[in-house]
């Protein structure tokens, strides 16, 4: 009986898991729009020098929030900070998707100005940032997703289903994603680079 009772919990985590795959599937261009938003945030740093530091300027004000924190609570404090980034996202996606194209942007500009900065950066930033950055890629893509039920009849529903779907992936998918990223950007991070 517990054995049959296992199989079960499988099989509906197995079809929870292919249905989040449908919804991605269904997400893909807006999950490429993210990407190219984001990638327009990046050029933008470099093209712009002075947009870039003042971005950049600006975070770095923010990271020294974190100082005096333990690991711990640094940990709880970058998960809770990118959580809250996606969940907003995707939630506020349905203001015609200003809230996702804005976040997306403004992390391009500021991870283009880091690599400005200093190029091998990059290999401070990819450890976490390969969870991260998809992440937060779907949580844009799910928010500009959520507007698009604007135009499609019935409005009220299409952007409730939306919004149901959408965070059914958050939970499912983001969250886990951007737990993996704090705790490999507070310890791993931290002892490959010193940082």
């Amino acid at each position: 009986m517990a054995m049959f009772g296992i199989k079960m919990n499988i099989a509906v985590l197995v079809n929870h898991y292919r249905q989040i795959w449908r919804d991605l599937n269904e997400v893909r261009k807006y999950i490429f729009a993210a990407i190219l938003i984001f990638i327009a945030g990046n050029i933008l740093a470099i093209l712009i020098p002075r947009l870039g530091e003042s971005v950049i300027s600006a975070f770095f004000d923010y990271a020294k929030t974190f100082e005096n924190k333990n690991a711990l609570e640094l940990l709880v404090a970058i998960f809770l900070k990118n959580a809250s980034s996606a969940f907003l996202a995707i939630l506020f996606g349905f203001l015609f998707g200003l809230v996702p194209v804005v976040g997306a942007v403004f992390n391009g500009i500021v991870v283009g100005a880091i690599l400005h900065l200093n190029p091998l950066n990059f290999f401070k930033i990819i450890p976490h940032g390969l969870f991260e950055l998809p992440a937060m890629f779907i949580a844009w893509a799910l928010g500009m997703w959520c507007a698009g039920g604007l135009f499609h009849s019935p409005r009220l529903d299409t952007i409730k289903f939306r919004v149901k779907r959408s965070l059914n992936i958050y939970l499912s998918l983001i969250v886990p994603l951007l737990i993996v990223a704090a705790i490999i950007e507070v310890f791993v991070t931290k002892i490959l680079f010193g940082i």
